[in-house]
């Protein structure tokens, strides 16, 4: 019997068992892969509030360790105009881009030292439940044998295709088809001279850029979802011709350096599901996967695996119950998640700017402060509430 059963070991979950596990929990990460593995469809950025979560944890120096170094500078290029910032409001100061072998590494590691127990090859199959409660997981291992084990909560960390939250039954809600997003293609460079984060915002395309693992960079364009796109042969000439019509400097410095990968390319839907039910709960892109634009997948994971341990350690330790101290869980994920999902889908159209858009960044220009506050919504620092409220737009129109 275990007190928690994570199923996923990659951050989401790895820095679940962590926390739980730092807290005297007898923790069970189960995982499919052999761990660590790479995800390959990931932008990697962790922005302002995730990091100063690793800086909390006291991981921070270990992913920095592996030669990722920390991003300060932060430009958006709008065409005539560039606006450059840094969310206010954080511990460290940067965001940092680690590929996820790097990333997963650390936290599963972490967990493995705070005392969380490991099992890979670990196919999971179904919840095992007593009535309406879940009270642990069954499975295949490798060689084809059942695997089950027994826990008080089941943690689905185990992404956007969540099994445990189809066995769960978690309900869905705001949900918008992968057409309604972003699509992404984008690959590795080295030799690219970047100036911290780069953004180039242009009518249907978004262009972004910023260094990774070993001095190697990820940049990549998004279009729209509805957009045609280009076949996987003509990929490498589309990524060229958009960058040399829309960002001819950053091109130039494209040409410059050397790709030094394949080309990747997708597009997500997005949507919510149920946090937590009866002796389970979904951290993570199981619980919520946003549209990719806003780069905020990882640092949400970050979040929510935090605020599911403290709540899980509750329960476990009384006086209230598991169910009693879970019950808050959804709302105050989604009262941080929902406006920054909304936030990215709205980004995600991609849509040419109207006069009030334009008029809102003309007046931001000059006006280091709310320069500084627009970082902080992507930084998750300041809240889309906070920036777009029209008593802040009123700070920033009556200057200008």
């Amino acid at each position: 019997m275990y007190d928690a059963i994570v199923v996923g070991g990659r951050c989401g979950g790895a820095a679940t068992a962590m926390l739980l596990a730092r807290q005297g929990h007898k923790v069970l990460i189960v995982d499919q892969a052999k761990l660590p593995s790479d995800v390959r469809l990931s932008t990697h950025l962790i922005w302002h509030a995730g990091v100063d979560l690793l800086h909390k944890w006291g991981l921070l120096d270990a992913v920095k360790a592996t030669n990722c170094p920390l991003l300060t500078s932060f430009s958006l290029d709008l065409g005539e105009l560039v606006l450059r910032g840094q969310p206010p409001g954080t511990t460290v100061g940067a965001a940092i881009g680690p590929r996820r072998l790097a990333l997963d590494k650390v936290l599963l590691d972490a967990a493995l030292t705070a005392g969380a127990e490991l099992r890979q090859g670990v196919t999971f199959e179904d919840v095992l439940k007593d009535g309406d409660r879940v009270t642990g997981i069954r499975g295949r291992l490798q060689d084809g044998s059942a695997f089950t084990a027994h826990a008080r909560i089941v943690v689905g960390a185990d992404g956007t295709h969540s099994r445990v939250a189809r066995a769960v039954g978690a309900e869905s809600y705001n949900e918008f088809p992968k057409e309604a997003g972003s699509y992404n293609l984008y690959s590795y460079f080295r030799g690219v001279e970047l100036d911290g984060v780069e953004f180039f915002s242009r009518p249907e395309r978004m262009i972004y850029a910023w260094e990774t693992n070993d001095g190697r960079s990820v940049i990549g364009v998004i279009q729209p979802g509805r957009a045609s796109r280009p076949a996987r042969e003509d990929m490498g000439a589309h990524f060229q011709s958009e960058l040399a019509t829309l960002a001819p400097g950053l091109a130039a410095r494209v040409q410059a350096g050397q790709r030094d990968d394949e080309w990747l390319s997708g597009a997500i839907g997005a949507f919510c599901r149920q946090a937590a039910g009866p002796g389970w709960c979904l951290v993570g892109d199981a619980g919520v996967t946003m549209d990719p634009i806003t780069a905020a997948g990882i640092s949400n994971a970050l979040r929510d695996a935090e605020l599911a341990a403290t709540l899980i350690h509750e329960g476990l330790q009384g006086p209230a119950s598991l169910d009693d101290s879970l019950a808050t869980y959804q709302a105050r994920r989604d009262a941080v998640s929902v406006p920054l999902q909304q936030f990215a889908q709205e980004m995600a159209k991609l849509a040419p700017p109207t006069e009030d858009v334009i008029k809102l960044f003309m007046a931001l220009a000059g006006n280091q402060e709310q320069i500084d506050n627009y970082y902080g919504v992507f930084g998750q620092t300041v809240t889309p509430m906070a920036f777009f409220d029209p008593t802040n737009m009123a700070r920033i129109f009556a200057p200008a």
